[in-house]
């Protein structure tokens, strides 16, 4: 299995890293108690300030320019004979409109946003620590270790996938669709579903430089009271990597380290994630070709070891700590309090996984939200796809 669950393996390192052990390297922190959204900034991370961003102020960042916080838009230009990417930073703001609409002469890709590697420690459930490289007892980021290899980046697709499986300004995100048609899609370009190690490592990001489990009260609403999907692009006028057009309180795209509505608009499937009895099992995404059609199915994947909590359209209490795979953030209880403001769906059937919630969901949208109360196999109106690449 690629993902990386359990004890890590030091000798997977590249030599610079293994040289540079011992190196004064930052890290920065964040430590919830468990009861309120707000967290408290430790490490490097303790003198740092961020505020959301709208279309005609921008935000206080301080994260921007900081590994691994340091996040880059681009354009994945993809031909059977290599993959080019073509940076933002590079071109004029008008030029750039141009790529993301798919509408420039000569560069026509998908965008994407490209995640640089990292070490997380978690001591506790409510605690997270990230490092730009290796420190002793930390665990590289699940989102870059693929097939007992470290990546030195990643990319996650900016806008919902649309109707032809491209991740395009001013488009539609394709819905009404199942994994399995996302997934076979997306492979013909050497493409992959957003994946719950993934997920987790945006989570894990976002809650040290926000410093809040509610990211709707902090960062952006989010589109999550509407009655139709928006469509992609409506968060490009946004003056940073995190924030809305018009202020964190308005129904309207998100922004989240540069990806655009990453938590509402749709639901975003999970692939290589399936519950059954409210056991949650992870399994390779580089190995997975179609959605196990049973239960017999999950022989392979990696069972966890905490069962996701019982709830419907219910408040998420706690979340999970497995000292065995520490990166895992479900849901484990439900009541109050809740400190993200997030519910989460969930049935004892044989699920596929959902996260972020959708238009329809109001307050209980966010990085928290989660659902595996669907069959495996569903296709619905308000379910989507994120795509992400290794190379």
């Amino acid at each position: 299995m690629g993902i990386c669950i359990g004890n890590f393996d030091t000798s997977v390192l590249p030599a610079g890293v293994l040289t540079a052990i011992n190196e004064d390297v930052p890290m920065y922190g964040v430590k919830f108690d468990g009861t309120n959204s707000l967290g408290v900034r430790t490490y490097d991370a303790a003198t740092l300030k961020f505020t959301p961003s709208t279309a005609t102020v921008a935000g206080i960042d301080n994260f921007k320019d900081l590994a691994p916080f340091n996040v880059k838009e681009c354009c994945r230009v993809y031909s059977s004979s290599g993959t080019t990417y073509y940076y933002k930073e590079n071109y004029s703001n008008s030029e750039w409109q141009q790529i993301r609409e798919g509408k420039h002469s000569t560069i026509v890709g998908d965008i994407m946003i490209e995640i640089p590697s990292f070490y997380y420690y978690r001591p506790s459930e409510n605690e997270f620590i990230v490092a730009p490289r290796f420190k002793v007892g930390f665990l590289p980021s699940p989102a870059h270790f693929r097939n007992g290899r470290l990546l030195d980046k990643i990319w996650v697709s900016k806008y919902n996938i649309n109707t032809n499986y491209e991740s395009k300004s001013k488009t539609s995100p394709k819905t009404s669709t199942d994994m399995n048609t996302f997934r076979s899609n997306l492979r013909n370009k050497e493409m992959y579903m957003l994946d719950y190690p993934t997920w987790c490592s945006l989570v894990i990001l976002a809650l040290v430089k926000y410093a809040n489990m509610d990211v709707q009260a902090s960062v952006a609403n989010g589109y999550s009271s509407g009655s139709s999907v928006y469509a992609n692009g409506n968060a490009d006028n946004v003056l940073g990597l995190d924030g809305s057009n018009t202020s964190v309180g308005s129904n309207e795209a998100s922004l989240c380290m540069g990806i655009e509505n990453l938590y509402g608009n749709i639901w975003k499937f999970i692939d290589g994630a399936y519950s059954n009895n409210l056991d949650f099992y992870l399994g390779d995404i580089l190995n997975i070709t179609a959605d196990p059609t049973n239960v017999a199915g999950l022989a392979t994947y990696t069972k966890l070891a905490t069962k996701v909590a019982s709830g419907s359209n219910s408040a998420i209490k706690t979340i999970s700590y497995d000292t065995s795979a520490p990166y895992c953030i479900y849901p484990t209880s439900v009541g109050s309090p809740c400190p993200s403001g997030d519910n989460i769906y969930s049935s004892t059937s044989f699920n596929c996984c959902l996260v972020g919630g959708s238009s329809w969901l109001g307050s209980v949208v966010g990085l928290f939200a989660f659902d595996v109360n669907d069959a495996v196999g569903i296709s619905d109106v308000l379910f989507g796809a994120v795509g992400c690449c290794f190379s």
